[in-house]
């Protein structure tokens, strides 16, 4: 019998390794990830999930209400700004403080310059407590990254306020590091490359159809998860992952 098993390294990447004994016909496949002081039973290598941030993950619908009431703005003033520059900052070509620097100059607002825009962004969202609740139950059972259009410098402060599940991802494909957004194909071929793993062993939990319609012409498993009823839709999640 063929013997695998995962090996984490000192970045917590994981490597594979494969007893010498060889076998026609596996009837079964060991994996563990050794990891000091804990060899703990690893996970269904047949899956890797990727889940959208925004609206899976972090409800960031009060999103940008901090700053405009700080400086007397309304929030739509923002997104208009936001949304003027849309494909710019989602792809990383500028800065979250860049989008507020062209907020300064179109309103004329006074005293922003050293206002710490994204800090204060981000403190406008909140974690989705079933989603998080249920990625940590997963996160063994699993592979799990990250595949999101989102922003420079997010990151950190969204694991640091904990408003995404403070985990180990496998993977992690924003489009402001890679220049490229859902439901671009580009951004679905990276993530597959990255994941190492063929595409029909991909699914994608995200919110919007049109983004889950590109995994789908990738051959992906898609999940459309509903916030608005996001305790009916994690608990959906759960069971479809059973399919597996």
């Amino acid at each position: 019998m063929q013997k695998w098993y995962l090996v984490q390294d000192g970045e917590g990447r994981y490597s594979s390794e494969r007893s010498q004994a060889k076998l026609d016909v596996v009837e079964e496949l060991e994996l563990f990830i050794h990891s000091s002081p804990d060899i703990i039973l690893f996970m269904n290598n047949r899956l890797f999930i990727y889940f959208d941030v925004g609206s899976v993950l972090v409800d960031w619908s009060n999103a940008f209400e901090t700053s405009a009431s700080r400086f007397n703005l309304t929030v739509d003033d923002i997104f208009k700004v936001f949304n003027e520059n849309d494909e710019q900052i989602t792809k990383g070509f500028i800065t979250p403080q860049q989008l507020w620097e062209k907020c300064i100059k179109k309103y004329n607002i006074p005293d922003a310059r050293n206002y710490d825009f994204l800090e204060s962004w981000v403190s406008d969202y909140k974690p989705i407590q079933e989603m998080h609740n249920l990625v940590h139950k997963i996160k063994s059972n699993y592979r799990i990254g990250l595949l999101s259009n989102i922003y420079k410098g997010m990151l950190p402060l969204l694991l640091k306020k904990r408003v995404v599940p403070a985990i180990h991802y496998q993977e992690i494909v924003f489009s402001c590091d890679v220049s490229m957004r859902k439901p671009e194909a580009d951004i679905y071929n990276l993530a597959q490359k990255k994941a190492k793993i063929e595409p029909d062993n991909i699914l994608l939990v995200d919110d919007r159809e049109d983004y889950l319609e590109g995994a789908k012409k990738a051959s992906w498993y898609t999940f459309l998860f509903d916030n608005k009823k996001r305790v009916q839709s994690t608990k959906e999640l759960e069971k479809y992952l059973q399919n597996f």
